[in-house]
């Protein structure tokens, strides 16, 4: 009886199963991987191009409320001055967030519930 399971183990056959077994485990990890890393991808890509939207709809905000104190103020500089100022406001606003590392844990906390959502979506088909 050893030396039949030893005969086993020597075949070239169960050395070809547990190879294709864990080439197959291998596979599936790295398509796990390309999954969670194309959705943080396509997330970060959505950030991005709403961030763009969003910026540009504040610089037509910016010269639309440049213009109107101008013309309330009745001054041809004072509107942008004072819209200048609210945005540099706004930018030492965000400067010490982002030194107090608020925006970073966002963007962790972001990046992590993208990765748990696909993990749980990925349980999910597996009890399928």
């Amino acid at each position: 009886m050893l030396k039949l399971l030893f005969d086993l183990f020597k075949s070239q056959a169960v050395v070809d199963v547990v190879q294709q077994l864990f080439q197959s485990k291998v596979d599936s990890w790295r398509m796990e991987i390309y999954k969670k890393l194309s959705d943080v991808l396509a997330s970060i890509i959505l950030i991005i191009i709403i961030s763009f939207i969003f910026l540009m709809m504040l610089l037509f905000l910016g010269f639309g409320l440049s213009f109107y104190l101008n013309i309330v103020l009745e001054s041809s500089y004072l509107g942008f001055v004072i819209v200048g100022c609210i945005f540099m406001i706004a930018a030492w606003l965000m400067s010490l967030s982002i030194r107090r590392g608020y925006f970073q844990h966002k963007l962790y906390m972001l990046v992590l519930g993208i990765l748990e959502k696909r993990a749980h979506h990925g349980n999910e088909d597996s009890h399928r």
